[in-house]
């Protein structure tokens, strides 16, 4: 656990009791977990700001004495306690924030329960869906590594994520995803195939990213595979179209990769759902399974990380995230 933290509690209902309209609990929460700074530094003076809880600003009003004069000037720095946070420019209270990234994190969430519950309008619900998306996403970004190795077995496959309509329904489009899980350590990568295309083109430049050379990959018999033995890697497949486990050899199948898609369409499938969006159902659903011990934590560590408060080293923002269909909206009422 982060050395930052204080007070963390995984427990879903438990944070609801400890936060919620107790804005002070949830203040001394985000600095811990360095959402939100505990101290400022006047960029002029180079001394320590005083804080101003009522108006959550810090300012410095330190004189200093005019050059060659008698006279005396206060510096008039002062900054907002959200500048350059994760916070900034929102006026919900923070108890508020706390608790949507809560629900946020939950397997089922939906705007209706935070719009009654919390109190947040539904445009402001679905906007800090976006700034928590693009958290996760973030995340995914810096996480997504290489798996595999000499002698480590990785199941790879390809699977028909959902069928979308759009246009009225007019037309039906395919979303694909790629990926693969390591066996034993479960360490795993997933990656959307643009336009469905699982061609050796697509898919090989892939597996050289994303697996690391002699590696043992256990897969199906698509076509596309065919040639990974030439490329540094120890192959074997099975034909699913006969068996998913080879009577021969129990060992030989891809049976991890198949419950990571199982489990994976549960997470995310629902009506509406569009390519552009599916990056970051990918990212929610991963970061949640991999911090599955202490997700709100995680989840704040993160961004602060992404947007460090005033004092903190600054770094690039990424593209805004855009804001996906809601639960439960069909695509044929756009």
């Amino acid at each position: 656990m982060d050395l930052r933290c204080v007070g963390c509690n995984p427990h879903y209902y438990s944070v609801i009791s400890d936060y919620f309209e107790k804005n002070d609990n949830a203040i001394e929460f985000l600095r811990a977990h360095g959402v939100l700074p505990r101290a400022v530094n006047c960029p002029h003076c180079d001394l320590p700001c005083k804080y101003r809880e009522d108006r959550h600003t810090w300012y410095c009003g330190r004189w200093k004495k005019i050059a060659k004069t008698k006279r005396r000037k206060s510096c008039v720095f002062s900054i907002s306690d959200y500048s350059g946070t994760f916070l900034q420019g929102t006026h919900l209270a923070p108890y508020k924030v706390v608790l949507f990234v809560n629900h946020w994190l939950q397997k089922y969430w939906d705007h209706q329960t935070v719009t009654k519950c919390i109190g947040m309008s539904r445009p402001t619900s679905v906007d800090w869906r976006s700034f928590c998306s693009e958290v996760t996403q973030n995340w995914w970004l810096q996480n997504q590594n290489s798996i595999g190795g000499a002698g480590i077995i990785v199941e790879i496959d390809e699977t028909l994520l959902v069928r979308r309509k759009y246009n009225r329904g007019r037309q039906v489009s395919h979303v694909w995803v790629f990926g693969g899980i390591e066996r034993v350590s479960k360490k795993k990568f997933i990656v959307p195939l643009v336009d469905g295309d699982r061609s050796a083109d697509t898919l090989i430049p892939l597996i050289k990213k994303y697996i690391k050379p002699d590696s043992m990959i256990y897969s199906d018999k698509w076509a596309a595979y065919r040639n990974l033995k030439h490329l540094g890697y120890k192959h074997l497949s099975i034909n699913h179209s006969e068996n998913f486990v080879d009577p021969h050899d129990p060992q030989l199948h891809t049976q991890n990769i198949e419950r990571l898609w199982r489990d994976l369409k549960e997470w995310i499938r629902r009506p509406g759902i569009r390519a552009e969006y599916l990056p970051q159902y990918i990212a929610r659903y991963l970061f949640i399974t991999e911090n599955s011990n202490s997700p709100l934590h995680s989840f704040f560590v993160e961004a602060a990380s992404l947007y460090p408060p005033q004092g903190g080293v600054q770094r690039d923002q990424p593209s805004p995230v855009p804001v996906p269909l809601d639960e439960g909206t069909s695509s044929e009422s756009e």
